[in-house]
């Protein structure tokens, strides 16, 4: 047991001595006698440093890019709506100049004109086949009556066959019902025009003498009080003429798109009518 000890004690005495011969080689390590054994641990935990750093550098990237992403997705939806609305805006102003430059036509045809007009806007049409009409949006308390021949700048529309207060039924020329009185402006001859089933007209009565053709202007005669004369009514398409029939007849080609008119003109009165 007693050698035991005394080499125990040995062994801790030579232990000594080498640590303080180690101190005294080397000096840096009486200032920092831990440094060296603690190398490692400081490597170890600034690369966990560097690593917690990075992983939050990277989030905070994520981060930003998912807050820059909705901004730009919010910044592009606004600028959708405002393309929408400028778009909607400059449908509204184009079609509000199309109008003046329609009202602007109207006031330059009703100038210096032997009759009164009264403007209506056409607010629908006959969806079925066995009438062509229009209604509009003057009626008894606008003057309107039955019969009132209508018109437009660019030529015949039709005549009113039905009123009520505040709105009129208009039947068009093309109408199978409907009967114009008619004139061939290069020849004089007179005749009737009338709606056929094709959607055009045909104009009838026309003397077998008559040098008319294809290509001819047809116009209002004035011969009813309805309608001015020298209105335009079409011109005239292809012309039949039968050696055993009392008249020929012709097709006639209205000078107007009835499916795109939008405003009209209700003659009113006629002055000075021949």
């Amino acid at each position: 047991m007693l050698r035991r000890f005394l080499n125990y004690k040995r062994v801790i005495t030579l232990s000594l001595i080498v640590a303080f011969v180690i101190l005294l080689l080397f000096p840096e390590l009486q200032k920092r006698p831990f440094y060296s054994l603690s190398r490692p641990v400081v490597f170890l935990i600034s690369g966990l440093q560097r690593g917690l750093t990075w992983i939050g550098a990277g989030i905070g990237n994520a981060w930003n890019g998912y807050i820059n992403l909705t901004s730009v997705r919010h910044e592009n939806e606004r600028l959708k709506q405002d393309l929408a609305r400028l778009r909607n805006e400059n449908i509204q102003l184009q079609e509000a100049e199309r109008a003046n430059e329609r009202f602007q036509q109207i006031l330059e045809f009703k100038k210096d004109k032997p009759y009164s007009v009264l403007v209506a806007a056409v607010i629908g049409r006959d969806p079925s086949n066995w009438y062509r009409t229009l209604m509009i949006d003057k009626g008894q308390r606008d003057g309107v009556a039955v019969e009132m021949g209508v018109i437009a700048p660019a030529g015949v529309v039709g005549r009113v066959i039905k009123t009520g207060p505040n709105v009129s039924q208009i039947l068009l020329l093309t109408d199978r019902n409907s009967a114009i009185p008619a004139l061939i402006q290069r020849t004089r001859d007179e005749g009737l025009v009338e709606g056929a089933e094709n959607g055009l007209a045909r104009m009838k009565y026309l003397s077998l003498l008559s040098e008319v053709k294809e290509g001819d202007l047809v116009l209002t005669s004035g011969l009813i009080g309805n309608l001015p004369k020298g209105l335009p009514i079409g011109t005239l398409g292809p012309v039949t003429k039968k050696e055993l029939d009392l008249f020929q007849q012709a097709e006639v080609i209205p000078g107007l798109d009835f499916s795109k008119l939008e405003e009209v003109l209700i003659v009113t009165s006629v002055e000075g009518q021949r």
